[in-house]
């Protein structure tokens, strides 16, 4: 009856553990899903390293870039300011000749009339000469 007796536990201990062992399969199954998730994730994480330091490399570039940019800028502005600066002057220089120019013409205007009187009073005394002489 021992024989018997503990065949029968050893059954019933089976029957009751069989839930548990089907449970615990089940728990090992979504342990290795988990550990394979884990994995996916761990392999992602390296991705996104590698992508952050592909980033950082080209923020860096364009960091440098933004810089040298930055210094040809101010170097064209600073050109503008001094050919402004130059064209400043010129205009100026154009200012004056203009006047210049305009008292030079009321010269010649004033020159042009006198050299006209001239000769029309030149003209009228040869005129009176040759009459003197035909008399």
């Amino acid at each position: 009856m021992n024989n018997e007796l503990k065949t029968m536990l050893e059954s019933i201990i089976q029957e009751a553990l069989k839930p548990i062992k089907e449970e615990m399969q089940t728990i090992k199954g979504e342990v290795q899903t988990l550990k394979g998730d884990i994995q996916t994730i761990k392999d992602e994480v390296q991705t996104l390293k590698g992508d952050m330091q592909t980033i950082k490399g080209e923020a860096q570039t364009i960091k440098s870039q933004v810089n040298e940019n930055t210094q040809l800028l101010k170097a064209v502005i600073q050109r503008q300011e001094e050919t402004d600066a130059k064209l400043d002057a010129i205009s100026t220089d154009v200012h004056k000749l203009h006047g210049e120019i305009n008292y030079i013409k009321e010269e010649m205007s004033d020159i042009k009339t006198t050299v006209d009187f001239t000769y029309q009073k030149t003209t009228k005394n040869e005129l009176e000469i040759f009459k003197l002489k035909q008399n």
